[in-house]
């Protein structure tokens, strides 16, 4: 019986080593997690730079930028201007084949008053004949005008697109639209084109004894009136030479307010040209 229990006892150390062998006294490296490495965001897309609108940058044929001062806005010393931005007429055309100026006669270069604001010197200075266009509706003169609080100029000077007497050519007023020529007869600077619904435009200083057209006469949109000149006359009748422009006036009902009654007298055809003046270099 002794000898069975060292066999039994000898049989269970043996048993108890082979577990020992089996178990690691070194601790387990620690498993690193299974992740996987972030991706690296992709580049974005480069973005467009925004597209600058392009301004409509109006040109004549010359090349030179058309700009013009606002409505109202005149030399100073010239008088109080009349804040009218209504496009009485926006089917019309420019009065004038070429380019033009628009101006003062009178308080620039070569005009009585050029002096007040230092503007001394002939009418065919460089400066007369350049851009922006400048308001001369309602400047100072000694005349009864229903817009201008104090009288003053009825309608805007315009000067061609060089200084005639310097330059000897030839620049063209035209019909604005179609119409008649009215009261020719006797007139020594004026002619008057009426249209159908009573419109009237008043062309002066043109060269009276070559006009192009005839008392009476329908005329169409753009047909020669005359050339641009410098007749006048005083109130004496005497032949008084102006500068060499085109002044150009229009008549229509107009009335303030709606209790007013509507008169029939000259209108600011400011904004009216600059309307036209744009088309014509748009080429429309």
């Amino acid at each position: 019986m002794r000898n069975l229990e060292k066999i039994l006892l000898a049989f269970l150390l043996s048993a108890s080593l082979a577990a020992c062998d089996n178990f690691s006294t070194d601790p387990a490296e620690p498993t690193e997690p299974d992740t996987e490495e972030p991706e690296e965001p992709a580049d974005p897309e480069p973005e467009e730079p925004p597209v600058e609108e392009e301004e409509d940058y109006l040109t004549d044929r010359e090349g030179r930028e058309f700009s013009y001062v606002p409505v109202g806005d005149l030399l100073p010393n010239s008088g109080p201007g009349h804040q009218d931005t209504t496009i009485y007429r926006p089917d019309i055309i420019f009065p004038l084949e070429d380019a033009a100026f628009l101006n003062s006669q009178v308080y620039r270069y070569g005009g009585s008053q050029g002096s007040v604001n230092g503007m001394e010197g002939g009418q065919c200075n460089a400066a007369n004949y350049e851009y922006p266009w400048q308001d001369t509706f309602c400047e100072s003169r000694s005349r009864t005008q229903i817009m201008c609080p104090d009288g003053g100029h009825e309608g805007l000077d315009i000067r061609a697109a060089t200084c005639i007497p310097q330059s000897g050519e030839t620049h063209w007023a035209v019909a604005v639209e179609d119409g008649r020529i009215v009261g020719l007869e006797g007139s020594k600077y004026t002619v008057k084109l009426q249209t159908e619904d009573g419109t009237l435009y008043r062309y002066m200083h043109l060269d009276m004894s070559q006009l192009a057209v005839s008392d009476g006469e329908f005329v169409v949109k753009g047909q020669r009136i005359g050339k641009v000149w410098n007749d006048f006359f005083n109130s004496s009748g005497e032949s008084v030479p102006t500068t060499y422009h085109l002044h150009f006036e229009m008549y229509q009902n107009y009335a303030p307010d709606e209790e007013t009654d509507p008169v029939f007298d000259q209108v600011s055809p400011y904004m009216t040209l600059v309307n036209a003046y744009e088309k014509k270099l748009r080429g429309e």
